[in-house]
C-alpha cells in the first residue's frame, strides 16, 4: 500500500515537473504568434514596397498615354487643316485652269495667234500695243499663278503625307503603351491581392497578441498620457494619411536620431526588437490599449518589463521602412485596432 501511494506521488511530481504550466502556454503562443506577425509584416512591407513603385510606374505609363492621345489628337487636327487646305488650293487651281482654258479656246477660235479680235477691236496703233500687252500679261499671269498653286499643293501634300506617318507611328507607341499598361495593372492587382491577403493575416495576428496581451493581468491606467517626447518636434505624418500602400496608422514626430523617448503610459512591455516595417520597436501594453514607439535607433527597454508612464525606453532613428530620423507613434485598443492618438497625447 505504501509503495502505490508512493508511486503515485512520484507521477504527480514529474506531472507537474513536465507539463507546461497554463501561464507557460500563453507565452509560448505570444512569442509564437509574435514572431508569424513579424515574418508576416515583413513580407507586407516588401509587398507594400513594391506594390507603392508599381503604381507609380502605372501612373507613369498613364500620363505617357494621355500625353500621346493628345499628340495624335494635335496631328489629327493639323491633317483635317492640312487636307482643308489642299481642299481649297485644288479649288483654286481648278478656277485657274477653266479661265486659262476658256481664254485659251478664245484665243484659238480667234485665230492662231490670238490677236485677231485684239486687232480688229482696236481703234489706233497705240490702243493695238496697249491691248495686245495687256492679253500677254493676262496669260503669262495666268500661267505663273498656276505654276505657283501647283507648287502649293505639292507642298501641302508632301506636309499631309509626313503628318499621316507621324500619325501612324504614333498610333502603334500608343497600342504598345496600351499593352504595357494592361500589364501593369495586372501585376498591380495581383501585388494588391497578395498586400489586402497579408494586411488581413497580419490583423488577425495582432488581434490575438492584443488578446492574449490583455489577459496578462495589466490594468488599464485611469490618469492622463503623456507625450513620448521632451524635446520639439515637425509633425511630418498624420493619423490616417493617405500613402501610396495604406493610410497611416499613427502619427510621425520628426526629431533627430538618438532623441529620447518615454513611455506615454504605465504597462508591460510586450515587443522590444525588431518589429518588420517599423524597424527597432517598442510595444507596450496598457490593458485595454496598446502603444507602439517605431522606427528606434536603439532600446532601452526588455519584453516583460513593466515601465511607468514618462519612463525612458528607447532613442529616435531610422530603422525599417523609414526615410528619415523620427517616432512613429501608434494606439491600439484590445481588438489590435489602430485607433486616433490624439485623445491620448493631444496631436493627430
Amino acid at each position: 500500500m505504501k509503495r502505490k501511494i508512493l508511486a503515485i506521488t512520484l507521477v504527480a511530481a514529474l506531472v507537474v515537473c513536465f507539463v507546461p504550466t497554463q501561464s507557460t502556454f500563453g507565452i509560448k503562443n505570444i512569442k509564437k504568434k509574435k514572431q508569424q506577425l513579424n515574418k508576416v509584416t515583413k513580407q507586407k512591407d516588401d509587398i507594400s514596397e513594391e506594390l507603392g513603385s508599381m503604381k507609380v510606374k502605372v501612373l507613369k505609363k498613364k500620363r505617357e498615354l494621355s500625353d500621346m492621345n493628345a499628340s495624335i489628337k494635335n496631328k489629327t487636327e493639323l491633317i483635317k487643316q492640312s487636307q482643308a487646305a489642299l481642299e481649297e488650293t485644288r479649288k483654286d487651281i481648278g478656277k485657274r485652269k477653266t479661265g486659262l482654258n476658256k481664254r485659251l479656246r478664245t484665243m484659238y477660235k480667234s485665230g492662231s495667234i490670238g490677236y485677231l479680235n485684239v486687232i480688229l477691236g482696236s481703234n489706233s496703233v497705240e490702243e493695238l500695243v496697249t491691248n495686245v500687252d495687256f492679253v500677254q500679261k493676262i496669260f503669262t499671269n495666268d500661267q505663273s499663278i498656276l505654276t505657283e498653286l501647283k507648287a502649293q499643293k505639292r507642298e501641302i501634300e508632301k506636309k499631309e503625307t509626313k503628318l499621316l506617318a507621324e500619325k501612324k507611328s504614333l498610333q502603334k507607341d500608343l497600342d504598345k503603351a496600351s499593352e504595357t499598361k494592361k500589364d501593369l495593372d495586372k501585376v498591380k492587382a495581383k501585388l494588391q491581392s497578395r498586400f489586402d491577403e497579408l494586411e488581413k493575416t497580419e490583423n488577425s495576428l495582432k488581434k490575438a497578441i492584443a488578446e492574449a496581451s490583455s489577459n496578462s493581468g495589466v490594468k488599464t491606467p485611469t490618469g492622463k498620457w503623456a507625450f513620448p517626447l521632451r524635446s520639439g518636434y515637425t509633425l511630418t505624418g498624420h493619423y490616417l494619411e493617405q500613402r501610396s500602400y495604406e493610410r497611416h496608422p499613427g502619427v510621425d514626430l520628426a526629431v533627430p536620431t538618438g532623441t529620447p523617448i518615454y513611455a506615454a503610459q504605465s504597462g508591460k512591455v510586450i515587443t522590444a526588437g525588431w518589429y518588420g516595417g517599423y524597424g527597432m520597436a517598442v510595444v507596450i501594453n496598457h490593458g485595454a490599449y496598446t502603444s507602439v514607439y517605431g522606427h528606434n535607433s536603439s532600446l532601452s527597454v526588455s519584453v516583460g518589463q513593466y515601465v511607468r508612464k514618462g519612463q525612458h525606453i528607447a532613442n529616435a532613428g531610422s530603422t525599417g521602412w523609414s526615410t528619415g530620423s523620427h517616432l512613429h507613434f501608434e494606439v491600439r485598443n484590445s481588438a489590435g485596432q489602430h485607433i486616433s492618438p490624439a485623445p491620448f497625447i493631444g496631436v493627430a
